[in-house]
This record gives structure tokens, C-alpha cells and sequence, in this order.
């Protein structure tokens, strides 16, 4: 077997490349790393930690992997250790890719929908295949084609699961907010270009890992995985940054503008009553009132106006809530 059931025997070349991708992805995680403690004044919240574990998940699923295929440690105990890091590593991304919904949508069903399947899908996937894995390298023979047919079956389920995030955030991104980044002009067009591209690139390094694992490449499959995971995160924590440095430049004086926290990549919206507003975005265009003259502040002209009015010849964001 290729790797399903304990060491490989590859040529020299296949070992040389095998060793490479596990070292790139090494690499990878400690640049994500460094970038994630750096980046965060404040260590906490959802997108901080799932970063941190997705990013040291694939460190102990390549570290435990290479140790495994070359015959330097344990089958088995490196096979437990593969599965941790493949739940960290894999659901870790996923729970990544929702945290940062929260920074893009108001609709709270796209995110309990996100969640919700989240959690389904680490339960589908995630225990039978390794059941089947551990059992394949403690001998029980019977387990091996099952486990080969369930390998493609997980590996298929998770990417149509970041699939559907990605094409959610996308689309959340270009409607809900085309009109915070309009304000910004070429800077805001392109870190609309920058997250479409991102996302399709992480949908075409997942096709390649559907490929290899579909033409019987097992061993190349399992090694690429992590590199192809470590890159994504890198991808998404630089493409991320970059939105947020957007969003945050939005002048604080538009009053009932959602608040960027970046601790939590979450926009919080003002409450009314017990219940959380939903906030709903447009822009407004009007000519200048008599009386009315443009002021420069925080980067954006705005107009001075009375109470209750908006009146701008420049593109205003103006927040209408409507309590749920």
C-alpha cells in the first residue's frame, strides 16, 4: 500500500519531494506563526485561536506524517498523532474561514448555517475515517479498502465544505460591503479583486488534491495536503489584514457605523432593547443643501448638516437598523 498502512518505499526522487513539501509546510507554519503573534495586540477570540490551531495542527500532521512514511518513529502512535493534526488542520481552516464571516455579513442564518455544517461535517468525516485509518495500521486488513473508499469521500466532503464558505464570503463581501469599500475607491476595488482571487486559488489547490487523491497517489497526496493547507492560511491572514486595514479607516464621525473589532474579526452591531440590531448598508447621494459646505476630516469629505439629514455631493455611508 502507498502509505495507508505504515512506511513507504519510493524511489530516491519521490522521497526528495516528499521531504520537500513536508518542509515547506514547516516553514510555512512558523511564518504564520511569527505573523499571527505579531499582528494581534490582543490574543484572543475565535479567529486568533482557530488560526493558531489550524496553523499548529498542520505542523503536527506533517512532522507525525514524514516520521511515519520514512520509518523513523512508531506506526501507530505517529497514526493517532496524524489524525490530531489532520482534526486541527482541516476543521481548524474551516472554523477560520467562519470566523471571519462575522467581519462580512449580517445575516446570522448564513452563520448558523456555516456553523451548523462545521459541526455535522467533522462528525461524518472525521470519526469514521479514523476508525478505519487507526484500525488499517493495527492490523485489521478488513479496513484497508473501506478506508479507501471513505479517504476520497471525506477529502471530497471537506473541500465542497470550503468551497461553499469561500463562495459566501465572496459573494457577502461584494454586496454587503461594496458600499464601505466604495468609499475607499481603488483601494477598496482592490481588496475586492485580492479575496475573489485568494478563494479561487484555494478551490484550484484543493481540485489538485482531489486529483492526486483520485489517481491513486495516496503517499503524494497526504504530503502535498499540509503545504496546500499552509498556504491557504497564509493567503487568507494576508488578504484578511487587508480588509480590515480598510474597514478601519472609515471615518468614525458616520454615526451608527458598525465598530471593527480586530481582536474578534467581528463588526458588532449597536443593541436596541435585548434583542441586536441588523444593520443594513447603503449609500446616498445627494447635492449640498443651502447653508451646507464640505468639511475634510479622517480622510473622507463629509458635509456638516442639521439633525436627522444626510446631504453630501460624495457617496455618505448611511447605517439603517431594524431590530430582530
Amino acid at each position: 500500500m502507498a502509505g495507508q498502512t505504515g512506511p513507504i518505499h519510493v524511489s530516491r526522487g519521490i522521497a526528495m519531494v516528499i521531504a520537500a513539501l513536508f518542509a515547506l509546510s514547516c516553514f510555512n507554519v512558523l511564518e504564520i506563526t511569527i505573523s499571527t503573534f505579531t499582528t494581534f495586540n490582543r490574543r484572543r477570540g475565535l479567529y486568533f485561536w482557530s488560526m493558531l490551531i489550524a496553523t499548529w495542527g498542520t505542523l503536527l500532521h506533517a512532522l507525525s506524517g514524514f516520521l511515519r512514511y520514512f520509518a523513523l518513529a512508531p506506526n501507530f502512535p505517529m497514526s493517532v498523532l496524524i489524525c490530531i493534526g489532520w482534526y486541527a488542520m482541516v476543521t481548524g481552516q474551516s472554523v477560520v474561514l467562519y470566523s471571519r464571516l462575522h467581519l462580512v455579513t449580517s445575516h446570522y442564518r448564513y452563520l448558523r448555517f456555516v456553523l451548523w455544517m462545521i459541526i455535522i461535517d467533522a462528525c461524518i468525516f472525521h470519526i469514521p475515517t479514523t476508525i478505519l485509518f487507526l484500525g488499517s495500521n493495527h492490523g485489521v486488513t478488513s479496513f484497508i479498502t473501506p478506508f479507501n473508499i471513505y479517504e476520497r469521500v471525506q477529502l471530497t466532503g471537506f473541500s465542497v465544505q470550503e468551497t461553499l464558505i469561500s463562495a459566501l464570503y465572496i459573494w457577502e463581501t461584494v454586496t454587503e460591503l461594496r458600499p464601505v469599500l466604495a468609499l475607499k475607491g481603488h483601494r477598496g476595488q482592490r481588496v475586492i479583486f485580492n479575496i475573489i482571487l485568494v478563494n479561487v486559488i484555494a478551490i484550484l489547490l484543493d481540485a489538485s488534491l482531489l486529483a492526486l487523491e483520485y489517481t491513486d497517489h495516496f503517499d503524494i497526496q497526504t504530503t502535498f495536503k499540509p503545504l496546500v493547507y499552509s498556504l491557504k492560511l497564509k493567503m487568507e491572514f494576508t488578504v484578511l489584514n487587508s480588509l480590515v486595514a480598510v474597514i478601519r479607516t472609515i471615518p468614525p464621525s458616520i454615526e451608527d457605523i458598525q465598530q471593527t473589532n480586530y481582536d474578534n474579526l467581528n463588526i458588532h452591531p449597536h443593541w436596541s432593547g435585548d434583542q441586536p440590531s441588523k444593520p443594513h448598508l447603503t449609500l446616498e447621494t445627494r447635492q449640498l443643501g443651502p447653508g451646507e459646505h464640505l468639511n475634510s476630516g479622517d480622510g473622507c469629505d463629509r458635509a456638516t448638516h442639521s439633525p436627522g439629514s444626510w446631504t453630501s455631493n460624495y457617496p455618505m455611508l448611511h447605517v439603517e437598523s431594524s431590530v430582530s
